[in-house]
């Protein structure tokens, strides 16, 4: 259990100052040490980490890795109770070569057979006091300097102060100290977490690749619902394990084949969700799921998924099934809904569309197949496919590649990798 106080300190001239304090009323402070380290935080494509209550972080530091599970449940007050389970090596291992297996087995039962991917990272530069109460080491202080940052170069930086209750500390000294930096020093507390800070920041990255894409002529927004992803998932039984697995394929095939499709990279987390979704209709209506997802994601969408975003979402889920031909395009162009969205979306819902496709295909089998190389060099792509549902699933992603072939010159052709 970390018990802790946090307070956002917003002159730098404090902050410094109170990093040479030496007594907090009749606490010694001493034992000044300053650190450097990266904080990177990671989750499935379907943030099933976040969707249990925890967050997860890897910390490089200069002579060993500590990864943590951290609760994102704390008190309202002042004080902060949360849950956190870690463990350090000597190097960055896969969760499944970790020999500490209470922590690989949790971690493991959150994310079944998903993949974790970098969310954020945070560097600190910190200093750290020891508090002792007599003999009695009782909390420690950390001055962290932080710039969070994200993978489109949208930062955040700020000055926070922690104060951590250790072994010998008891709630009460806590409060204590607490007490001096609010009362005495007139520090703000702060309530929100480093991956609070984080997890806002990337949420913002997405709003703004909303605002970012030059689309003109964008219809007026219509009545839409939106809910999060997960109780999506929950209200039409969504398969997640494959929803996971498709939309893990459709990010790699979206990084690999960027050259090719030219699709912004703004409309990356865009296809995550279309791919996180795109099978919503199942459970509706299963010989024509792709119709009822679309006919759902029409007035239904994520709430991580701002407007005009969501646009994309019914007709990439129309578009994942059955035979695509240019008749079945050109009567797609004529219908009075989809006709309104700008003609470049339109375009570029037909690229994500036709990389979804592939990417759904290539799990056909459920036996976890994996995409291990995409070459771009010869004149056709080659896709290699390995796992032991993988002459299936190349199979049928040449049957479903269909739509890349009307939309591309560059074909595509897919191996098994033995």
């Amino acid at each position: 259990m970390e018990i802790e106080a946090k307070f956002i300190v917003s002159d730098r001239d404090i902050f410094d100052n109170l990093m040479n304090i030496d007594n907090i009323n009749r606490f010694d402070v001493q034992d000044a040490v300053a650190k450097e380290f990266k904080d990177t935080y990671f989750d499935t494509v379907d943030m099933a980490i976040y969707a249990s209550g925890f967050s997860f972080r890897c910390r490089e530091k200069k002579d060993k890795v500590v990864y943590t599970l951290k609760s994102l449940k704390s008190s309202s007050s002042l004080i902060h109770m949360r849950e956190e389970t870690e463990f350090s090596m000597s190097e960055k291992l896969p969760v499944k070569e970790w020999n500490n297996y209470v922590l690989k087995n949790q971690i493991l039962g959150i994310i079944g057979k998903g993949t974790l991917l970098p969310l954020f990272s945070v560097e600190h530069q910190r200093t750290d006091l020891q508090v002792y109460d007599g003999q009695r080491y009782i909390a420690e202080l950390s001055f962290d300097d932080v710039i969070i940052a994200c993978d489109n170069n949208n930062n955040k930086s700020y000055l926070e102060l922690e104060v951590e209750l250790t072994g010998d500390g008891t709630e009460a000294d806590i409060h204590e100290i607490a007490a001096f930096f609010t009362d005495e020093i007139h520090l703000v507390a702060g309530s929100s977490s480093k991956f609070d800070n984080g997890f806002e920041l990337y949420m913002e990255n997405i709003r703004k690749d909303a605002l970012s894409l030059d689309y003109v002529n964008i219809p007026e927004a219509e009545q839409i619902s939106f809910s999060p992803i997960m109780d999506m998932f929950e209200e039409y039984n969504v398969e997640l394990e494959h929803a996971r697995k498709v939309a893990e394929n459709s990010l790699q095939l979206f990084d690999a084949l960027k050259p090719i499709h030219n699709l912004d990279d703004s409309l990356r987390h865009t296809l995550r969700f279309a791919a996180l979704i795109h099978d919503i209709g199942v459970m509706t209506d299963m010989k024509t799921h792709h119709k009822a997802g679309r006919d759902i994601l029409i007035t239904s969408c994520p709430g991580e998924l701002p407007y005009p975003l969501c646009l994309f979402l019914p007709w990439t889920t129309f578009l994942h099934k059955k035979r695509i031909d240019r008749n079945k395009l050109l009567k797609l162009s004529q219908n009075k809904i989809f006709s309104k969205i700008p003609l470049q979306m339109q375009d570029d819902i037909l690229k994500m569309a036709a990389i979804l496709r592939i990417a759904d295909a290539l799990d056909l089998s459920r036996m976890d197949s994996k995409i291990v190389d995409i070459d771009l060099k010869k004149e056709d792509i080659v896709i290699k496919v390995k796992g032991p549902g993988a002459d299936i699933d190349t199979d049928r992603a040449d049957t479903k590649a269909d739509m890349w072939r009307l939309l591309f010159e560059k074909d595509v052709y897919f191996r098994e990798d033995y």
